[in-house]
Formats: C-alpha cells, sequence, structure tokens
C-alpha cells in the first residue's frame, strides 16, 4: 500500500534524504485522505439510491487500513511525545508485517509541516465524522481518541500559532459534545504520567465536569466497573441499565468516590454538590441494594466523612443530611410531614446508616433525632406497622452497637412514653404508613390515660429488646437501673433533701411515669439480675437515705408523713380519703415494703463481689435492725423481709471486709479492658449487619496492633481466616489487613493456618474463598519483608510450586463440576421444551456483542474445565504468590527452591500454550521478573546470596522468553515478555560494570564471555537451574 500510495502520489525519483523522506510521508498521507474522502462521498450518494448496498468486507478493510495508515504515520508522528494513547494500547491494525514496528513515533518537537500535516488531517476528517453518515461510523470506530488528540494539541499546544488555535477549540468541544460513553474512555485513555500539562488542564476539568452530566455518576460507576472487571477478565455489562448495579471492588469504589467528590477547578463546592446531588439521591433511593450500597459509600465516606464539606453547617451537610433530619423531626416552623417523605427520609437513613460502616457517621445523624425514631418506631408496633418498626429497630441497633453513650441509654429510658413535641404527633398514612401531623390542642385526657396503659408494655418491650441486641456491659446495664430506679424511689421529701435527683414537686410527677419506672424496674431484675447484683454502689446509695429518713420520723413520732405518696396513690382516682394520716401510713409502709424487695432482689450471693463503702453498709444494717424490731407497728411482711435482708447484707459485709484485708496482696487485673474489648469484638464480629461487624473487626485489629496478651494467636489467626469468607468486601479487606498484622509478630502460625486454607487438601473450600485467602497470604509475606526465611519461607513456597504444578488431584471438585454440569444440561433441556425450540439469547441482535460474551464465556469456562488439575485461576494465584516470596526475601526462600520454581515456570512457559491459560503465562512470566528484581535488589544491598543465573542456564531462558515473544498470541503476555527481557539485559549490563569495577577492568576484561556473563563462579548447566557458588 505504501508503494503504490507514493508512486501515485510522487513523479519524482526516490531520495534517502530525511526532507524527502518527510516529504514522502506527507505526500503519502495526503493521498490518503484524498482516497478516504472520496470513499466517503461515494458512500454517502449510494445512501441516495433505493438499491443501496452497503460496503463488502474487502472494501470495509480497505477503509480501516486508510484509516490506520493516517492514524500510525500521519497522526503520531506528528504529535509531541505524551499526546494520545500509547501505541500498545490502541485497536489492532488491519495493515499486515512489520509495518506497526516501522512507525516513526512520537515527535521530539513539532515542525511546521507537523503542523500543518495535522491541520489537513482534522480538515478532512471532522467533517466526515460529523457528517454522521457514510464513513462516519468507520472513522469513529477506529480513530475517535486519536482525533481528539490531534486536535488538543492543535487548540492548546503552545507551538500552533494563537490566531490558528480557535477554529480547533471549537472542534475540541465539539468532539467532546458526544455521548457519554464515549467521551469517559477517551478522557481517561488521554490523561496518563506523561500527558503535558498544557493538554493536562482541558481534559482534566472536562473529566470533572462529567459527574454533572445527564446520568454522568452512573456512567462513571459503569465504567470504572467495566474496566475492572476487563482487567480481571470478566465480562461486564457496561450499559445503562438503571435496573442493575455495576459490581464494583473496593478499590474501584474508592476510585469512583474520589473522582465523583473532587470538586473542578471552575467550580465551587456551593455549586458543584447541589448540582451532583439529584443523581446520588437518586441512586441512594434505588430499589437495587447494590446501587444503594454504593451512594452511601460515596455520600457517607466522599462527602459527610469529609470535615470542610460534610460537618454541619457545609454544603455536603445541607444536601444530604440536613433534609432527612428535618423530615423526621419537622423543625419549630413545620409541623406536618406526609408518609411518602417520611419513609423515603427513613430509607435514606438506613442506608447510610447500615450500608456505610463509619461509627462517627451513625452518630452524628442519629443522635439528633433518637427521640422521633424511638416514638416512631413505638407507634409503628402499636398500630401493625411492622416493616417500619422493623427498618427503624435496625438503625438503633446500629446506633447502639457502633456509636451509643451511656447518656443516650438513659435518655431513651426517661422518655419511653414520647410520642412527639407539644405541636405535633404520629398518625396513621394515607397509605397504610405512618405521618406526623400537627397535635390536637384540646383531648380528652382520661381517655389518652386509658389507651397508654394498654399498650404501656410496648416501649418497655422495645427497649428491653434494643438492650439485648445491643450488648451493653455490665456497667452501662447497672448504671440505667440505678437510674432508673432513683426515678422511680425518689417519691420523698426526705429524698429531694438528700439531692437523689432534681424532679421537682412531688405533686407534678406524672402517674403514668411511675408505672412505666415500675414496669421498667421489674424487666430489667428479670432480664439482668446477675449483671444488676455485680454494682451494689449505686443502689446501696440511692435506698440508703429513704429507709434513714422513714427511721428517722418514726423515731421522733411526729405527725409529718415523711414519706410522698405511693405509686399506687398516685394512680388512684381523684377521691380524697378522709383519713389522711392513716392513708399516709399506708403509702410510706409501700414505699418501705418496695425498697425491701429491691434489696432482696439485688442483695444475692455473687461469684466476684465488689467492694462497698462501709457507712452506706452500717446506715443500712441500722435502719433494718430498727424495722425487723417494729413488729407492733408494721406488717409482718415488712419486718420478715428487713430481717431476711439483714442476713444477706451481713455476708455482703464479711465479703467486703476480706476484700479490704485482702486488697493489698491482689493482684490488680491490668488487662480488665482489654478482655472487655475483646469479648464485645468477638460479639459484634458474629452480628448479622455488616457495619457491626465492622466495629467489632477494628477493635480486633487495635488489640492485635498493640499485642495484647489477651488474645488466643491460634483461635484469632482461624477468626481472622474465617472473615476471608464474609460476603462483604470491606470486611474481608480488612480481615487481610488483621492476618498481615498478627503475622509479624506470631509468622509461623499464621503461616501454618492460611497454607492449609489455601492449599485445601480436603476440597471443602470454594474458588473463590481459595483466592481471597491467597490475597490474604501474598499481603502477608509482603509485610513479613525480611522475617521471611526458614520454615516459614519453606512451606510457603513449596505448597505454592505444588499448586501451581499441574500435580493437583481435585476429584471432589471435578465430581461437583460434573454434577453442576448435569443439572445444567437438565435445566437448558426443560427451557427448551418450554420454549418449544431454542432459547432466544439476550442481545442476539447485536452480533458483535454476542460472539466477544461467546468469547469471555469460552475462556472462563476453561479455566475451571481441567478435570483433575487444578482450577487456572488457583494456579496463577500461587505463581503470583510465589513470585512475591522471591522479590521479598530470595535469601530466605533459597536455592534449591528457586531452582524448582524456574523449572516449575519454564516447563509452564513451553507446555501451557492455550488460550484459556494466557493468565497462567502471564504470571509465569512475573515470576521471572520477580527473580530479576530479587537479585538485583541483592546486588544493591550488598547480599552475598551464592546462586544466581548463569551460563546455559540464563542462555535458556533467555531462549524461552524470546521464543514466547514472537509465538504467543495474547497481547499481554508478549509485552510481559518485552518488559522482562528488558529488564534482564539491563541487570546482566549493571552486572558486568560492578564486576569490572570490584576485580579491577584490567584482570576481567578478557575473561568476559557469554557464559560467566553474571560474574558469577558457576558451572554452565544443560538445563536452566539455580547453582550454588563455592
Amino acid at each position: 500500500m505504501l508503494d503504490r500510495l507514493s508512486s501515485e502520489s510522487s513523479s519524482n525519483p526516490p531520495s534517502d534524504g530525511p526532507g524527502h523522506c518527510e516529504d514522502r510521508r506527507e505526500a503519502i498521507i495526503k493521498k490518503a485522505l484524498g482516497l478516504l474522502s472520496g470513499l466517503h462521498k461515494d458512500s454517502c450518494q449510494r445512501l441516495r439510491y433505493s438499491d443501496y448496498r452497503p460496503f463488502t468486507s474487502r472494501a470495509q478493510k480497505l477503509t480501516d487500513a486508510l484509516l490506520d495508515l493516517i492514524v500510525i504515520e500521519g497522526i503520531y508522528p506528528c504529535l509531541e511525545i505524551g499526546v494520545g494513547v500509547p501505541m500498545e494500547r490502541r485497536l489492532t491494525s488491519v495493515l499486515k508485517g512489520d509495518f506497526v514496528a516501522r512507525t516513526l513515533g512520537q515527535c521530539q518537537e513539532v515542525h511546521p509541516h507537523d503542523q500543518q500535516l495535522i491541520r489537513a488531517i482534522i480538515d478532512c476528517l471532522y467533517p466526515i465524522l460529523m457528517s454522521r453518515e457514510g464513513l462516519a461510523s468507520n472513522v469513529e470506530a477506529r480513530m475517535l481518541v486519536d482525533m481528539v488528540a490531534a486536535v488538543g494539541q492543535a487548540a492548546f499546544s503552545p507551538v500552533f500559532a494563537v490566531d490558528k488555535r480557535q477554529k480547533y477549540l471549537g472542534i475540541f468541544k465539539a468532539l467532546l459534545n458526544r455521548p457519554s460513553s464515549d467521551v469517559l474512555p477517551m478522557l481517561t485513555s488521554l490523561l496518563h504520567p506523561s500527558c503535558p500539562d498544557w493538554l493536562r488542564s482541558p481534559l482534566s476539568n472536562r473529566l470533572s465536569l462529567f459527574p454533572l452530566r445527564p446520568n454522568g455518576v452512573r456512567h462513571i460507576l459503569n465504567f470504572i466497573a467495566g474496566s475492572t472487571s476487563a482487567d480481571e477478565q470478566q465480562p461486564a455489562d457496561v450499559h445503562d441499565d438503571r435496573s442493575s448495579a455495576p459490581s464494583m471492588t473496593f478499590d474501584a469504589l474508592a476510585r469512583a468516590t474520589k473522582l465523583l467528590t473532587s470538586v473542578p477547578s471552575t467550580m465551587t463546592a456551593e455549586t458543584y454538590f447541589p448540582a451532583l446531588a439529584p443523581q446520588l439521591l437518586d441512586l441512594l433511593d434505588d430499589r437495587n441494594l447494590d446501587n444503594k450500597r454504593i451512594a452511601s459509600y460515596i455520600i457517607g465516606n466522599g462527602i459527610l466523612g469529609k470535615r470542610k464539606i460534610g460537618s454541619p453547617g457545609t454544603v455536603g451537610w445541607e444536601l444530604f443530611a440536613e433534609p432527612i433530619l428535618e423530615t423526621i423531626n419537622p423543625p419549630v416552623n413545620q409541623s406536618a410531614v406526609g408518609e411518602k417523605p417520611l419513609r423515603l427520609a427513613l430509607d435514606r437513613l438506613s442506608a447510610l446508616v447500615q450500608l456505610h460502616p463509619n461509627p462517627g457517621l451513625t452518630k452524628r445523624l442519629v443522635v439528633p433525632v433518637l427521640l422521633p425514631l424511638w416514638g416512631l418506631g413505638c407507634y409503628a408496633i402499636n398500630h401493625s406497622r411492622a416493616n417500619w418498626a422493623d427498618q427503624i429497630h435496625r438503625i438503633l441497633v446500629v446506633y447502639m452497637k457502633l456509636s451509643a453513650t451511656e447518656s443516650q441509654l438513659l435518655l431513651l429510658s426517661d422518655n419511653l412514653l414520647w410520642d412527639g413535641p407539644p405541636r405535633w404527633t404520629f398518625m396513621p398514612g394515607a397509605e397504610g404508613g405512618v405521618e406526623i401531623r400537627q397535635r390536637e390542642t384540646y383531648m380528652n385526657q382520661a381517655k389518652e390515660w386509658d389507651k397508654l396503659v394498654e399498650k404501656i408494655d410496648t416501649p418497655i418491650d422495645q427497649y428491653i429488646r434494643l438492650l439485648q441486641a445491643a450488648t451493653m456491659t455490665d456497667e452501662q446495664l447497672s448504671a440505667v437501673f440505678t437510674h432508673v430506679c432513683k426515678r422511680w424511689l425518689n417519691n420523698s421529701p426526705a429524698a429531694s433533701k438528700h439531692d437523689l435527683m432534681n424532679v421537682g414537686d412531688s405533686n407534678s410527677r406524672d402517674p403514668m411515669q411511675l408505672l412505666v419506672d415500675a414496669k421498667l424496674v421489674k424487666r430489667l431484675l428479670e432480664e439482668y439480675k446477675d449483671q444488676i447484683s455485680s454494682s451494689l454502689d449505686g443502689v446501696l446509695r440511692l435506698v440508703e437515705p429513704i429507709l434513714a429518713d422513714y427511721v428517722a420520723g418514726k423515731t421522733q413520732k411526729t405527725d409529718k408523713a415523711t414519706t410522698t405518696s405511693s405509686l399506687h396513690h398516685r394512680l388512684r382516682s381523684l377521691a380524697v380519703d378522709d383519713d389522711k394520716e392513716s392513708e399516709e401510713e399506708e403509702d410510706s409502709s409501700e414505699t418501705i415494703s418496695t425498697a425491701l424487695s429491691l434489696l432482696s432482689a439485688i442483695l444475692t450471693p455473687t461469684e466476684n463481689p465488689k467492694e462497698i463503702d462501709d457507712s452506706i453498709l452500717q446506715s443500712i444494717q441500722d435502719s433494718l435492725k430498727y424495722i425487723a424490731q417494729a413488729t407492733s407497728s408494721l406488717d409482718s411482711s415488712i419486718t420478715t423481709s428487713a430481717s431476711n435482708i439483714l442476713i444477706l447484707l451481713q455476708l455482703r459485709f464479711d465479703i467486703s471486709e476480706h476484700l479490704r484485708s485482702t486488697s493489698t496482696s491482689k493482684l490488680v487485673d491490668t488487662h480488665a479492658e482489654d478482655r472487655q474489648k475483646h469479648r464485645t469484638a468477638l460479639t459484634h464480629l458474629s452480628d448479622e449487619l455488616a457495619p457491626v461487624r465492622a466495629q467489632g473487626l477494628s477493635t480486633l485489629i487495635t488489640l492485635i496492633s498493640k499485642a495484647s496478651p489477651v488474645l488466643n494467636i491460634p483461635s484469632t489467626s482461624i477468626l481472622l481466616t474465617s472473615l476471608l469468607r464474609d460476603q462483604d468486601e470491606y470486611i474481608y479487606l480488612s480481615a487481610i489487613k488483621a492476618i498481615g498484622i498478627l503475622a509479624s509478630s506470631h509468622p509461623r502460625t499464621v503461616i501454618q493456618e492460611l497454607v492449609e486454607q489455601y492449599s485445601d487438601p480436603r476440597e471443602e473450600s470454594t474458588l473463590d474463598v481459595r483466592l481471597r485467602v491467597g490475597e490474604a497470604l501474598n499481603k502477608t509475606v509482603e509485610h513479613l519483608d525480611q522475617l521471611f526465611v526458614g520454615s516459614v519461607a519453606t512451606m510457603v513456597s513449596e505448597n505454592m510450586i505444588a499448586v501451581a504444578s499441574r500435580r493437583g488431584d481435585r476429584s471432589k471438585t471435578l465430581q461437583k463440576r460434573e454434577r453442576a454440569t448435569r443439572r445444567m444440561e437438565k435445566a437448558r433441556k426443560e427451557a427448551e421444551e418450554a420454549w418449544d425450540g431454542e432459547i432466544p439469547e439476550e442481545h442476539a441482535d447485536n452480533d458483535e456483542y454476542g460472539a466477544l460474551n461467546e468469547h469471555i464465556a469460552k475462556i472462563v469456562e476453561g479455566w475451571a474445565d481441567t478435570g483433575r488439575e487444578e482450577d487456572i485461576r488457583i494456579r496463577t494465584s500461587a505463581l503470583s504468590i510465589l513470585g512475591t516470596a522471591i522479590q521479598t526475601n530470595i535469601a530466605g526462600v533459597g536455592a534449591t527452591i528457586t531452582s524448582t520454581a524456574i523449572d516449575c515456570v519454564l516447563a509452564i512457559l513451553k507446555l501451557e500454550k492455550s488460550t484459556e491459560r494466557a493468565i497462567l503465562r502471564r504470571a509465569a512470566v512475573t515470576v521471572i521478573m520477580s527473580l530479576v528484581k530479587a537479585f538485583d535488589n541483592a546486588d544493591e544491598r550488598g547480599l552475598q546470596l551464592g546462586f544466581g543465573f548463569a551460563g546455559e542456564s540464563l542462555a535458556e531462558v533467555i531462549t524461552v522468553l524470546k521464543y514466547l515473544e514472537m509465538t504467543d498470541k495474547d497481547d499481554l503476555v508478549v509485552g510481559h515478555v518485552r518488559v522482562v527481557i528488558e529488564n534482564l539485559e539491563s541487570w546482566r549490563q549493571k552486572s558486568i560494570v560492578e564486576r569490572l569495577g570490584a576485580r579491577g577492568l584490567q584482570r576481567d576484561v578478557g575473561r568476559l564471555d557469554e557464559t560467566n556473563i553474571a560474574g558469577l563462579a558457576t558451572r554452565p548447566a544443560v538445563r536452566p537451574k539455580i547453582e550454588e557458588v563455592d
């Protein structure tokens, strides 16, 4: 094609001068542009005829060849360094031979004739591209990104005349004003580290504004997910399907979050995020759980998690948090919220709290609406709105487990009957849900009390359920119990005098609240009696002044009642008994009876009694003695109870004396706090909610990092390994981090567990689990660094070689695969019978899409369909771990294992030739690269390994690699091989220089030969192997 175009474009005889070569190239490109313009016009004219027929395949191939010629010989030689897409990442050229290898590449300096050629190419192809007919689709498919690179240089390069740039600036904007699915791949491919600043700035600006396009957020997420799955050789749907969600790894989600939350340089956060918020909220409201999870991470971590844009008062808080909080807890100027907005706010709050494991954010979102959530949940239960109640309960449980404090527990215990502020309350919704309405001004108090009495057990049951689900500590439970008892028993002037609780005048007490307190105390004793009994000091300090005041009043024999009305009296009707003195005496007796019952319940022997203040014990003991002896004025049941409590109290008093007498010799548990944290972490790790498990794992990592002695290393290792099976990516990635930290202190125990799980000799684990264990093992080896030696290095390396070789026997896995194949075949036959023929395939109208999916499916099937051998993916993973082990500490791996590894790698490169085994060959090549890097690092550190490449061993490796470069059909394998050969040659040259410098130039020049190129005194071997040096 070159010769023909050259002969047609110039009648002058050929010359060997460089100037003539440039003129010849320019003439060829202009001739090609002319042919392309002619083909385009012909195609457009043929469209107007009724008997129009598209180009034949030969004509299409010719058109593609012309476009490739224009790109390779026309555009890229005229581009500055760093402009455009690297040639190896472009579509495969249809030009034959070594045409691409002979290209001039990018120029160091753009000459005037290069500027003219670029402008000529743009002026010819841009009208074709914008015509939307003829060859427009060919130009778009083959060279759209190259056109953008050329136009970008013409519009922004400082070497181009300023007066000429304006025209191409408009063309640049027009090319980027295309569908989002075309623009995003172009921008990301053109933005690379070597891109010049004058082009990087406009491209980065366009990319930062991309999320503000219609459905721009979804396009970015789908593109990043598609590129990730492409890297993993898995099919991905990158179409704009709003009903489906992209499958994103944690790293991909982090990249997407960083891109979406980066404010463009031309905008401020106050203008950018309001434009972006509708798309993120649309994702958060999606029914698809994966979309919700992605949106909650972006909003929670990328926006609300940043102080500058997500704290209260900032734009992020006002856009994403404030509307939710003001809907659930309306401000002063609002007293009505409909059912739909209230449910939407709950759904958004639930997604942000449950799907995003962030204790700080959970606290900031839930605390402002804690009481409204509580009241709404109780109302939903009382009115049979089960889905509302369950959702609110899950939110409160996550909050209690992650961020709740003692003050929040006490706040709820004080407001169990809360149903809204004075201006609004909860009412039935128009569609069977709940809504907020203005509270009625005039209400029948007696009627309302009757309703509350009927449903008074609901908030108490919910509170106990919340405490159980939140796994409160003994100290927190004791504090709650003491607080409730204090409020319940604080009903006398004497109690007020001792300032137990500032509640005001006793006549102002709500009798309904007293009933709730009494029931709550009873339920707390029923559920948590042992925990409350272990911490008595608060309850005893509460009861002591009540008993003391009662005894003082009896002793002085005054007519004034020393106790306030009892709980029974507060719920009694408004009729007043004439015998007031007798009634008050009865009420005081009931109060004392209640206090004695409370003491009897909590004063039970315990295994670990805590020391109690002697003065309190003595005061209570004296009061009880008086009550036990007052048989004539008190009921016999009260005096009997006082006598029994005296016995229990004496037991406690003796225990306290014993504790105090032995306190000087008693060993203090210095790790009590760590033990409590460890128990809490284990409890959280068994929870069904991912954020709670994440919090438990974070606590466990803290204990591991500080090398806490409360940890049982084998058990902790097994626990962390089991967490690798967790479905939540955040959990198992954090588990990998924890395993690495634990292995730095206990390498053998952790590595042994990981290797056993990875090798899976009993064939119990799934492929996905084994790959996760492999990832953890790889990170652990990297984390060990120079500690990767001895039996640990031997164990890892030998097992990885065994897995990577073809010696694995997976009979059970083969049987499972055969059973699955039979089930699929049976299902296919049943489907064909139901369809009465072949099953219609999705995307059947798109032959190219169907062919691509079919090709990928065959490759994936080939990975698993290996008979009794290991899955190709596991073997690839094992090679990756082996390469990491060699590069981390080749001295620890040793000569024998390294030699065996090289034998295994070369065997794979020679024998594993099929398409589906390309990933295995790539990994094998990277092992050689790791070996070269390991030798180079050893040389730089002056480490004498005693073995290395030498003689025929090195020659054999290079021979295999060069043969692979010429014959392998996988582009990535070829690319890896070229990089390895280049680095291998560099290492050889570096070895020569170092050897000459160490031994002297005169002595060594004559001894250099190809059989001892690395400077190692080894004997050449017939096959590639690692040999020791004497």
